[in-house]
């Protein structure tokens, strides 16, 4: 982002370095991503310094988008319309490859998925194919304790506390697994869908 150029100025440069000109497509995305493009780059914040990013890729015609960490500084709405972007140029048949550690936007947006540790790709998969990538973190406190939680069928990485236990749930598993629980007097519960980040080092920290 030049310092000294506007928005919209750093906009058309990125798209006419594609040798062309979509105006209308240009307009309309920055119309949805709701960005003054008079501005200076250097009075926007990160969040409109990253919509011109994305206004500039988006707003060319190209059979292979990359995106790295798109969605960083986008409050939720623009989230949204950042995905709707995506879908609309996956369903024109082009390809988006997309690096992100934010669980639920790769669960929305990705055909498949692939980890990457030291420069290589450790596994590849769908979401499906690559199962622990679906599991939900469980806090939970009881009544009473809960004996033998690790030999739970879908619990995974049991850190056991005075009162309770934190572990990981298969997404198939949950409902049985509450059941289990309930038996002991749920006194608090919480549960979050992890992070790419986490759920890497958790699955491969034996490895490293």
């Amino acid at each position: 982002m030049w310092p000294n150029l506007t928005g919209g100025e750093v906009i058309d440069f990125f798209v006419k370095l594609r040798g062309a000109n979509h105006r209308s497509r240009r307009e309309e995305l920055i119309k949805r991503f709701d960005l003054d493009p008079t501005k200076k780059c250097s009075t926007y914040s990160k969040g409109n310094r990253q919509k011109v990013a994305l206004i500039a890729a988006f707003a060319s015609d190209a059979d292979l988008y990359i995106l790295d960490e798109p969605t960083s500084g986008l409050d939720p709405l623009m989230e949204l319309v950042f995905q709707e972007c995506v879908q609309e140029v996956k369903s024109q048949g082009k390809s988006v490859f997309l690096s992100s550690h934010i669980l639920s936007e790769v669960e929305k947006l990705c055909d498949r998925v692939s980890i990457i540790r030291q420069g290589k790709i450790i596994e590849s998969g769908t979401l499906r194919e690559l199962r622990h990538l679906t599991r939900t973190r469980v806090r939970v406190e009881t009544a009473q304790p809960i004996p033998n939680l690790r030999e739970v069928p879908g619990v995974h990485d049991v850190e056991e506390f005075s009162g309770g236990a934190a572990f990981q749930v298969d997404g198939e598993q949950m409902g049985e697994v509450m059941k289990h629980i309930s038996q002991f007097g749920i006194l608090a519960l919480e549960s979050s869908p992890p992070t790419l980040e986490e759920l890497f080092m958790h699955h491969y920290k034996g490895d490293l």
